[in-house]
């Protein structure tokens, strides 16, 4: 599996309809140059959804989601 970053893509215009669909433990081996952050950051992330699979798009959604969730 190979994984580009590119500003540019349409993965990061929110483009990305569909496209291939990874497990948790894929992504979270790409996590530094995909979404340059650590693994850790992806468990908290993806917390509860261990046996669902998501594009780069989704996961990189529910990481600015999390990282941007109030904390009490």
């Amino acid at each position: 599996m190979t994984f580009e970053k590119n500003e540019n893509s349409p993965i990061y215009a929110g483009q990305e309809v569909g496209g291939p669909r990874y497990t948790l433990e894929e992504l979270k081996e790409h996590a530094e140059p995909l979404f340059s952050v650590k693994e850790e950051v992806l468990a908290g992330a993806f917390f509860g959804e261990q046996d669902k699979l998501f594009t780069v798009a989704e996961a990189h959604t529910k990481i600015e989601q999390f990282m941007k969730a109030k904390v009490d």
